[in-house]
């Protein structure tokens, strides 16, 4: 089974830059710039609970009271 040889204009339009991918490309990127921060503002969120659990050791006086200190169950994983 032949087949023809493509013509240079075949050719040229087959080479020719897809502005869709770039499009998609920047899309994928926006996303995964999202859940990095959502990443960031949760890790701000822990530190912040952790300062304040410190904070209230300190004040409770130290290591007698570290079974008192109330863990926060962490958050199951985002399915997006």
């Amino acid at each position: 089974m032949a087949t023809e040889p493509l013509t240079p204009q075949e050719i040229d339009a087959l080479l020719r830059p897809d502005p869709r991918t770039p499009s998609a490309d920047l899309l994928v990127l926006r996303d995964a710039l999202r859940r990095l921060g959502d990443a960031w503002e949760r890790l701000a969120h822990a530190a912040g609970q952790l300062e304040d659990a410190a904070r209230a050791l300190e004040q409770r006086g130290g290591a007698r009271a570290t079974a008192d200190v109330e863990r926060p169950r962490p958050a199951p994983p985002r399915a997006d």
